[in-house]
C-alpha cells in the first residue's frame, strides 16, 4: 500500500514524507475537501464514527451520514476507501464504502487516542489487549510526545507482566528505542 501511495504523490508532484505517509495523504485530501465542499474536513466527527465501527466489529463506512467525506477518501488521487456497488433483492443498487487498508483506518481511529481528555487517556488503557487497536499503539510510538510515549511503554509493559501477552508491548519498546 505505502508504495501506492508513494506513487500517487509524486505523480501529483508532491515529496513523500516515507514516516508520515497516512498524515501526507490525509493533508491533502483535506485541503481539496476544504476545496470543494467549501468547509473542513469533519475529522473528530469522522473518527468518532470509525472508533464506534471498529468497537462494534462494523467493515462499511456510514456512506449516509458522511457521503462527502467518502466522496472525498474514494477520489483518484487518494484511493483511501474503496466501494462496492450490488442490487439488492428488490432490485435497487446499493453502495458501500471500506477503507482500502489497515493503515489508513488506524490513521482515523489514532485521532481518538490523541490528547489531553480523559476520554482519550482512558482509551490508552482500555484497549492494550484489542487486538482491533494493535496498529493505533504502533502509531502512538511517533505520534504522542517522547514523555508520554515512555509512560506508556510503561503501561504496556505492566500489563504484558500482568497478563503475558507481549502483543504489543514488545514491539512498542523496539519501535520507541530510536526516540529515546
Amino acid at each position: 500500500m505505502d508504495l501506492t501511495v508513494v506513487a500517487l504523490m509524486i505523480s501529483q508532484g508532491e515529496y513523500p514524507d516515507l514516516f508520515h505517509l497516512q498524515q501526507q495523504q490525509y493533508n491533502l485530501m483535506a485541503a481539496e475537501y476544504l476545496q470543494e465542499w467549501n468547509q473542513e474536513f469533519p475529522l473528530k466527527k469522522f473518527s468518532d464514527a470509525v472508533y464506534q465501527m471498529r468497537l462494534n466489529d462494523e467493515q462499511a463506512l456510514p456512506g449516509d451520514k458522511f457521503y462527502q467525506v467518502v466522496q472525498s477518501l474514494e477520489d483518484e488521487k487518494y484511493k483511501m476507501v474503496v466501494s462496492r456497488q450490488w442490487q439488492n433483492e428488490e432490485g435497487a443498487a446499493r453502495r458501500e464504502w471500506y477503507f482500502r487498508h489497515d493503515k489508513i483506518i488506524e490513521f482515523f481511529l489514532v485521532q481518538n487516542f490523541l490528547g489531553e481528555k480523559d476520554e482519550a487517556k482512558n482509551r490508552l488503557i482500555d484497549h492494550m489487549g484489542d487486538s482491533r487497536f494493535r496498529g493505533v499503539y504502533f502509531l502512538l510510538v511517533n505520534l504522542l510526545p517522547l514523555d508520554a510515549a515512555k509512560e506508556l511503554k510503561e503501561k504496556l509493559i505492566q500489563y504484558a507482566a500482568d497478563t503475558k501477552d507481549h502483543t504489543v508491548s514488545d514491539t512498542f519498546v523496539q519501535l520507541l528505542r530510536p526516540r529515546s
